[in-house]
């Protein structure tokens, strides 16, 4: 039913356009027939005057036609049009001309003061009305009143429905796209502006051969004659409509660059890190966040890489058969024959042993690539592309951290080459997602491991590792110290996860890139052993910036809704105190700050950021300190990323056991906590004072 309604309307919008277009618009398209004739004999006259051929054609491109001539209001040549206005600059200095004016506006501004005068009165007394209504308290909890039933019937009957056919009506606009492409020309027929385009080439044509500079200006009249039909029928305040969305999208594509140039900045700071770095600062200063962050980054960037690595080695032998050799492959990762890099490793090998080269003319092209420093054999570059290949088409997270992390990263594959979107400020946000996976330790202990028979035991190659309190998972010198390294159970002396520190590049180089890095996080740098914390650089988080916006000129809707709100919020909490019962008023207000927060916390969260400073350092805590900044950005990651209370379930668990909660706490009876109440503290100090507990 929608449907054949859309139909209709467009049917109907379409007659009215045309039948506007006969009956008010006639004169435009005898004088596009006019145009066209302009157009036909300056083409006509320039290839033969191009050519030398020998014509009789008069170009009437700078003839004013009589459909135009009413329309003509200014003087028909140079020499008149600079005589009135000289003449028309000459009344913007006359007395009287200026005398004029200001009875014109002294008459203007009375209406305006009689206006007042009437509506001032009827505001004020409104004001008392409501006032006077509203200190009226009531304990109607939910109760509608009679305004607000019948503005929500009329609501629910009349407006409703209409929005929604108007939205729907855009929609099924949008989905077919020739009706409004239609409109467009007919509206360009209707308003002169087919016209001045083809008089425009008509125009370009005789100009070419003349070069006539005097006839410049009857193109200025005939243009400006033209743009009088637009100007008299045209709604000017439906541009609003258009310049403001317009405007709204060109200030939201600066705002797109800069987050992406702020990002860029990040990725750099990232690459200047070594592969183990360690970010310090006090509670509160976006520890986590800036290792999610950055853990988010490294993802991509290690997929660009694989991404640079596979286009390199594909011009190595640019002859060669990849999406045969991809294919393959693919086959072998999906029978779970490959799983890892060295699995890759040995697939080509086998490949190698067995002369498979996928129809690849080997001997026209050759099997070696010279760079000019050293020879590479087809299999060496095989064997590089497959492994930069798995690391790129592996569609699960390359992040792996003891806490969770969402990405919303996208493979799109269509059969061929995969192509991968990561920009983490789309236009429209994506809507799939994975998370990281689990970190398991024993997977990075080269020594004991807590379970003995862990199947994931030497599984791990490449990826992005984020560890967060890393130094409660590691502990400090002094922490360790009743620790044992021939202890027959895993601790942090017989693990040799330090050992896995200082090596894991090795299993993660592909092409001399390490694909590996790992961000981990504390509050004190003195929190992990000296001997881990040697390997890697130290961020420490000084301070954390106030949210800014990268939206240019968006000041004053800012203000706006930040008076808007809080206006309303204070008049709202007080209604709440005294009434419980719902008003029209109330309700329309609430509705128009809505709107106006919503739309102002969307614009923040969407092009907003915060500049965290920081302070790099060695590890060793002995080198000269770096100050750097580092872009947080809100809609890459407080996008529902992670957790900041990512143990969080540890103290849930505790305190569903308990049946006690703040409100059964004892409270003190006076300023002065008494004995009773002192010794209530369990306090070490309180029980040292009274012998209790203590050492004798």
């Amino acid at each position: 039913m929608r449907r054949v309604l859309n139909i209709i309307l467009t049917v109907v919008l379409t007659i009215g356009f045309i039948l506007l277009g006969v009956f008010v618009f006639r004169s435009s398209y005898i004088r596009l027939g006019y145009a066209f004739k302009d157009f036909g004999l300056s083409v006509g006259y320039y290839f033969c005057e191009m050519f030398g051929i020998s014509h009789s054609i008069t170009p009437t491109v700078n003839l004013i036609p009589d459909v135009q001539t009413p329309q003509v209001t200014l003087p028909t040549d140079f020499e008149g049009f600079k005589n009135n206005t000289a003449q028309y600059f000459s009344l913007l200095f006359d007395k009287s001309n200026f005398n004029g004016w200001l009875t014109h506006i002294s008459g203007v501004m009375a209406e305006i003061a009689k206006i007042l005068v009437i509506i001032l009165p009827c505001i004020v007394a409104f004001i008392l009305i409501i006032k006077a209504v509203y200190k009226r308290e009531n304990n109607k909890h939910g109760v509608d009143t009679v305004p607000l039933r019948v503005f929500k019937f009329l609501s629910k009957i009349i407006y409703q429905p209409i929005k929604r056919f108007i939205v729907g009506y855009i929609e099924f606009i949008h989905s077919h796209s020739w009706i409004w492409i239609c409109w467009v020309i007919l509206w360009a027929l209707n308003f002169n502006l087919a016209t001045i385009i083809v008089e425009f080439f008509a125009y370009y044509f005789y100009f070419a051969v003349e070069f006539d500079f005097s006839t410049v200006y009857t193109q200025f009249v005939k243009l400006f004659a033209d743009l009088k039909t637009p100007f008299a029928y045209f709604p000017w305040w439906s541009l609003l409509f258009i310049i403001y969305p317009l405007f709204d999208r060109f200030r939201k594509r600066i705002a797109t660059m800069r987050l992406r140039h702020y990002e860029a900045r990040n990725c750099g700071f990232i690459n200047e890190l070594p592969i183990v770095s360690l970010t310090c600062g006090s509670m509160g200063k976006k520890k986590t966040t800036a290792i999610t962050d950055m853990a988010l980054s490294q993802e991509v960037m290690f997929r660009q890489k694989a991404y640079d690595i596979l286009q390199k080695n594909d011009m190595k032998f640019p002859h060669f058969p990849w999406i045969l050799f991809e294919k393959a492959m693919q086959a072998e990762i999906e029978s779970g024959r490959v799983y890892n890099l060295a699995t890759v490793k040995y697939w080509v090998a086998d490949l190698e042993e067995r002369g498979e080269l996928f129809g690849y003319d080997s001997e026209r092209y050759g099997l070696v690539f010279d760079d000019g420093l050293k020879e590479d054999g087809l299999y060496n570059v095989l064997s590089t592309y497959a492994q930069a290949y798995f690391i790129y088409i592996i569609s699960s997270s390359l992040i792996v951290s003891n806490y969770s992390i969402r990405e919303d990263n996208l493979l799109l594959d269509s059969g061929n080459f995969p192509m991968w979107l990561m920009d983490f400020f789309p236009k429209r946000f994506r809507q799939d997602s994975r998370h990281a996976h689990i970190l398991d330790f024993d997977v990075l202990r080269l020594g004991k491991k807590v379970l003995e028979e862990n199947p994931n035991v030497g599984s791990f190659e490449f990826g992005v590792i984020g560890i967060t309190e890393i130094g409660k998972e590691r502990g400090n010198n002094l922490e360790l110290q009743e620790k044992k390294k021939n202890s027959d159970e895993a601790n942090q002396k017989n693990d040799k996860f330090n050992s896995w520190l200082k090596m894991c590049r090795h299993s993660a180089t592909v092409d001399n890139f390490p694909f590996i890095k790992v961000f981990a996080d504390e509050q004190r740098p003195e929190s992990w052993g000296a001997d881990a914390r040697d390997l890697c650089d130290i961020v420490n988080i000084t301070a954390s910036g106030e949210m800014k916006l990268a939206m240019p000129f968006y000041t004053l809707g800012d203000m706006i809704s930040e008076w808007a709100f809080n206006k309303f919020i204070g008049l709202y909490y007080d209604f709440r105190f005294r009434r419980g019962d719902n008003t029209l008023l109330i309700h329309l207000l609430k509705c128009i700050t809505f709107w106006l927060w919503k739309r102002n916390i969307k614009i923040y969260n969407r092009y907003g950021y915060s500049v965290l400073k920081i302070e790099k350092e060695r590890g060793t805590m002995d080198g000269k300190i770096a100050k750097k900044k580092y872009y947080l950005m809100s809609a890459k990651i407080y996008r529902k990323r992670f957790a900041t209370d990512c143990f969080a379930d540890y103290f849930n668990d505790m305190a569903l056991r308990t049946n006690v909660g703040l409100n059964d706490y004892r409270e003190y009876l006076t300023e002065c906590a008494s004995v009773d109440e002192l010794q209530a503290q369990n306090s070490y100090f309180v029980n040292a004072l009274y012998g209790i507990g203590g050492d004798d």
